[in-house]
């Protein structure tokens, strides 16, 4: 069983970088104004590649409906990894990112954040029955053996380093199938991700012998880890675009079509992203 979930995650970052390398066409060009090139990683249910071969997840299919809202004829989809999206963006491969990049103070010094598109909390992927008894960070200081794995880029792993856990036990995985197995293989003990990350590895891509629990937050070494907020984002300077993404998303966001839309990926009631503030 192991063996399978190596083969399928193989599968689909090679799938990704093939698909995103036919998409690239003239990086440096100037932008066409009836399309949008589109920065994603692979990171269910965010982002990821259908059985179509499609890109799809809560994050490019609300943004084809957003960028069809704001004008766009078509959205083209680049694939990078997770902690290459920033910097592609600022070198000019593409116009937006959409992948489920949490908007943070760090980050808005380098992209700007449309508003936010769902809110999603903290959890931990552990073995079933969480025989280390791992449900916060401040666990995985305490037990000196736990390797806590992260998506590489993601911000787990600035929360954990903030909450004290030492570098050399912080595993960094290039999307969050790698991670996960990590754990079932006991390469590492605990997977920091959203709870809707999680989750949908469970129940979406089956993976067995694991579970997901909540962070536990509060005081102490886990306080300030909390809610994330995904959004968009768009090069510093770039108000126009993001204004017309922000404008479109004011029509979508909470709406019926945008509810039936995040739930086919696991998204729910809790995780609609409120108004903007």
């Amino acid at each position: 069983m192991r063996t399978s979930y190596l083969v399928v995650s193989v599968i689909v970052a090679m799938l990704a970088v093939v698909l995103g390398a036919g998409m690239h066409g003239d990086e440096t060009a100037e932008r066409n104004p009836d399309r949008l090139r589109a920065l994603y990683s692979i990171e269910p249910p965010y982002a990821f590649i259908d059985g179509d071969g499609r890109v799809s997840g809560e994050a490019p299919e609300l943004l084809r409906l957003a960028a069809q809202r704001a004008g766009f004829a078509e959205v083209d989809f680049i694939h990078a990894e997770f902690s290459h999206l920033m910097h592609d963006l600022a070198l000019g491969r593409a116009d937006v990112i959409a992948s489920g990049l949490f908007s943070t103070s760090e980050r808005a010094r380098r992209v700007a954040f449309t508003r936010p598109t769902a809110r999603v909390s903290a959890a931990l992927l552990v073995m079933s029955g969480n025989p280390r008894g791992i449900r916060s960070l401040a666990d995985v200081v305490r037990q000196s053996d736990v390797v806590l794995a992260v998506v590489d880029g993601a911000i787990e792993s600035a929360v954990a380093r903030r909450a004290g856990v030492p570098a050399e036990r912080i595993q960094r995985h290039g999307d969050a199938m790698s991670a996960a197995i990590a754990v079932i293989e006991g390469r590492a003990d605990v997977l920091a991700l959203s709870d809707v990350s999680l989750n949908y590895l469970v129940q979406v891509a089956g993976l067995s012998g694991v579970e997901v629990v909540r962070l536990q937050t509060g005081t102490g070494r886990d306080a300030g880890v909390g809610d994330g907020m995904p959004a968009f984002a768009v090069r510093v300077g770039d108000e126009a675009l993001r204004r017309r993404l922000d404008a479109a998303l004011e029509q979508i966001l909470g709406g019926e079509e945008h509810r039936a839309l995040i739930g086919r990926f696991g998204f729910s009631e809790a995780n609609l992203p409120g108004p903007a503030k």
